[in-house]
């Protein structure tokens, strides 16, 4: 009849799909755009524990939500034979989220926090050219309070451990900050503003004369009469410019002061 020829083919395509439901451990998944993923699914999703290999030879081992990367992983990609590690930590959705670390081509890598797969939070990273960062980031650059170590000096090679620590905005010294002239022994501490000095007062380190090229003289003390007045007035007067573009003549207003302060301090 019909009636039960139509319940029959009814059935039976019910049956077909539940067949490919995808629910559970698979051993292997194949796409069209010949990714392959071995895990679990649910409800057609990956979800669960899994590892999937992309179009691209990139390799993904660790959770999975409602078809994403979400919580913990490791990422690896080709090198000649071999996978080599790209990042392992925290995933959100799909993206770096959380804590994790992320190695570069270069071989520079960074350890700390992450959001939308940008460094963002605290965070240190070590540079391919030997110098380090340890302080805030944001949106994939350091923002915030940091410390920053410099590379050797080439081509002796040397690492005097030269440092800068306070402020930045936008990957760049902006702010309050502390320079450290650890070659000379001596230290320099005031305002930045777009990586560049705009006021600054130098004072020796107490362990000037065993540093690796220490100054030929020590600063001499000063001469004003209220030299925290004034230091404190000028800092303020350069903090409240900070925020503002550089521009050619407040750079050499300020630099002029900076210089006039260090010769006076010399004589």
């Amino acid at each position: 009849m019909p009636f039960k020829k139509t319940e029959l083919l009814k059935s039976r395509s019910k049956e077909l799909e539940k067949l490919s439901e995808k629910n559970g451990l698979r051993h292997s998944i194949y796409s069209i755009g010949k990714d392959k993923y071995k895990g679990e699914w649910k409800n057609n999703l990956k979800d669960g524990k899994g590892v999937y290999l992309s179009r691209t030879k990139q390799l993904y081992e660790g959770d999975w939500a409602e078809n994403y990367r979400h919580g913990f992983g490791i990422l690896a990609v080709p090198l000649e034979k071999i996978f080599i590690l790209k990042y392992r930590g925290d995933w959100r959705r799909g993206l770096y989220g959380g804590f994790g670390e992320e190695h570069y081509p270069d071989g520079s890598y960074y350890i700390g926090y992450f959001k939308n797969s940008k460094k963002h939070g605290e965070g240190e990273m070590w540079y391919a050219d030997a110098s380090y960062y340890y302080g805030d980031w944001r949106r994939g650059g350091r923002h915030g309070f940091g410390m920053f170590i410099e590379p050797p000096i080439e081509p002796r090679g040397k690492s005097y451990g030269n440092r800068y620590e306070g402020q930045w905005a936008n990957d760049l010294k902006h702010g309050k900050g502390r320079y450290f002239h650890l070659d000379s022994g001596q230290m320099q501490e005031g305002v930045w503003r777009e990586d560049i000095c705009i006021f600054s007062v130098m004072i020796d380190i107490y362990f000037r004369q065993s540093a690796v090229i220490p100054s030929p003289y020590p600063i001499p003390p000063h001469q004003l009469q209220d030299i925290d007045g004034v230091c404190n007035k000028r800092e303020a007067e350069a903090l409240e410019n900070a925020d503002e573009p550089c521009s050619i003549s407040s750079f050499t207003h300020s630099s002029k002061s900076t210089v006039m302060r260090k010769e006076t301090a010399a004589s």
